[in-house]
């Protein structure tokens, strides 16, 4: 049970990794096409400063959403965590307490049969003494 949360947990960890490369690698390649795409409309120094200043606000833009995604990610996969640890916590507990209503009813079951005995030697050294 404790390897497959493990490995689920290691899967999780694994898809937000990907899904963070994704996000950089798709921001990247937009940067890219709009950067190309601006240089071939610019037709002066001014056109030029005007396209870079708009360009820097869409990376800015981009970048905001990638992190926000990453956070969102990271924050899903440790909720997904705490709620495998939290499962796993309550799984020990329901085991521990299985153990000791065990160990009680043996532990009750030899204190009956040491009384039981107890009498029994009790009621045969009555009998011979009579």
């Amino acid at each position: 049970m404790i390897l497959t949360a493990q490995t689920y947990l290691l899967e999780l960890y694994r898809a937000g990794l990907r899904t963070a490369s994704d996000i950089a690698k798709a921001s990247l390649e937009n940067a890219q096409r709009l950067h190309a795409q601006q240089l071939s409309e610019a037709s002066s120094i001014t056109d030029l400063m005007a396209l870079q200043v708009k360009l820097a606000g869409t990376q800015a833009e981009q970048a905001t959403d990638f992190w926000t995604r990453a956070w969102r990610t990271a924050s899903e996969t440790h909720v997904a965590m705490l709620g495998q640890v939290q499962t796993q916590v309550g799984q020990l507990g329901e085991r521990v307490r299985e153990t000791y209503n065990a160990a009680t009813r043996a532990a009750e079951g030899a204190v009956n049969d040491t009384v039981e005995s107890a009498r029994e030697v009790e009621r045969k050294a009555q009998r011979r003494s009579a």
